[in-house]
Formats: C-alpha cells, structure tokens, sequence
C-alpha cells in the first residue's frame, strides 16, 4: 500500500511528529511504502488562497504536487494538534488547496456530487490540552470536519480516529506514560 502521511505542527518537538513516525515506522515494517508532508516545512508553506474569480485563478504549483500525493496514496494519514476544536491552519489550508472540484469531486448537471477519491482510506490522529472524549461528542466540529465535511463528501472512507487528550494535565513521568499508551494504539493501527 501507499501511505500518506501529513502531518502540521510548528514545532519539531511536538507529539504530532512523534504519532506520525511510529505510524510510518509500524507501515514501512509491513512493507507499505510512506511518504511524510510536513505542513510547517518550508518546501510545504503556501500563501493563503486568495483570488478574485476562482475560475481565472493560477493554482499555485504546490497545489499539483498536493494532488499527486493524494492520488498515489491509498490511505491518507493526517496528524496534528487540536486547536480551538479544529486542526492549525497549515492542515486546513492544505485542505482548501488539494481538495478541488474536478479532482477531488465534481457536480452532476442536475447538481449531485460525485465523489472522485473512492476506494482510498483515511485516519485521523490528533493531541489535545484537554480530554479526549469531546472531540467524540456530535456537537463538537472536529469529526465533522474530517469524517462528513471532507472525506466522506470526497469518496474517502475513514477508518479509525483517535485523540490523545490530556496532554496538558500531567507532566513528567505520569505524562510519558500517557502517550506511550496513545503510541501503542498508533502502532496497533499501523
């Protein structure tokens, strides 16, 4: 299988990256072939869509290379920290570049959308300051955004989601040995 990894957290010491290389480690060991985005690299940093007649707009290049990953990879990965309920905006802002009209979906002439990713899997891995059980409550816009808004709309069939919570709560040991338990669950998904 091809595996796309992306991942966006500004710092490099950030669990974010951590989750990202376990998994990538468990999927290479099975034979599975990785790549790893990282949203806050240089190579990846992208300007803000900004246009005035979305139809007459330049795509910027990094926009063709967004979509080849996502159409040589059978599952998407995303991983990044919970901020305000909702990924940084590096993740989002990948978002709105690599999931356009004709590529990622396109509208029937009577109006239906025709998911155009079918057959491809995504998993979502998030931290958070705060429990993990909210980011499960219906209310709450985390898994809309990635289950029903995007993926979902998109064809992409989602297969786990999961949420290390507490992150802010303990320190020191009792909070090395809360996200080497998230960790396991990683490497089980792998």
């Amino acid at each position: 299988m091809n595996i796309l990894i992306v991942k966006a957290h500004p710092s490099p010491l950030g669990h974010t990256h951590v989750i990202a290389n376990t998994y990538a480690e468990g999927k290479r060991a099975k034979g599975d072939e990785v790549k790893i985005i990282d949203l806050y690299a240089p190579e990846n940093h992208c300007d803000l869509l900004c246009f005035d007649n979305i139809r007459e707009m330049t795509p910027p290049p990094l926009q063709k290379t967004f979509e080849e990953e996502i159409a040589w990879a059978n599952e998407v990965v995303v991983v990044h920290p919970i901020w305000w309920g909702l990924p940084p905006a590096a993740m989002k802002n990948w978002v709105d570049l690599t999931f356009w009209v004709h590529f990622a979906y396109m509208y029937e002439p009577d109006g239906d959308v025709v998911p155009m990713l079918k057959g491809k899997t995504a998993k979502i891995f998030a931290t958070s300051g705060g429990p993990s059980w909210w980011y499960h409550l219906p209310i709450l816009p985390l898994r809309q955004f990635w289950i029903t808004t995007l993926f979902h709309f998109v064809g992409i069939r989602v297969t786990d989601f999961k949420v290390c919570g507490n992150l802010d709560k303990w320190r020191g040991e009792k909070a090395d040995k809360h996200f080497a338990k998230f960790l396991k669950k990683i490497e089980a998904s792998a």
